[in-house]
């Protein structure tokens, strides 16, 4: 992912409620991004990247999480039906490491908005960036 230093990022509160954006727990993140653009806190171009850095990374999640478990679910039950059970044990084990991997991704990048840095994830960081920049 290409780190760039954000460009006078403010205050630590700014800092602060950038990470917050990526904080997966209980929707806060979302509620967070909202807040930042709904009020006067979305002309700062910092804080506007990460709202919808963090919007746009969340919906993702929404989508393809479903998708991913559904079609692991139902290799699982194949596997398990052709294994006679062995399957069972196989697919949470692929599982776990896809969720880990996204939960240590959102807190790397809470931590480096926290430090006051943009860390744009592929794809959706550009188009976070053109939204923000509007």
């Amino acid at each position: 992912m290409p780190e760039t230093k954000a460009a006078a990022s403010g205050s630590d509160d700014n800092k602060l409620l950038g990470a917050l954006c990526y904080i997966p727990i209980m929707g806060i993140s979302i509620l967070v991004a909202l807040y930042i653009l709904l009020t006067e806190k979305k002309s700062d171009k910092f804080l506007a990247f990460h709202a919808w850095q963090s919007l746009l990374l969340a919906a993702v999640c929404i989508v393809v999480f479903p998708v991913l478990f559904i079609g692991l679910g139902i290799v699982g039950v194949l596997l398990a039906t052709v294994t006679m059970g062995v399957g069972t044990f196989i697919m949470p084990c692929v599982m776990l490491p896809i969720v880990l991997g996204v939960l240590i991704g959102m807190l790397y990048l809470a931590y480096k908005a926290y430090l006051g840095e943009k860390v744009k994830v592929p794809v959706i960081g550009n188009f976070a960036e053109k939204q923000a920049n509007k």
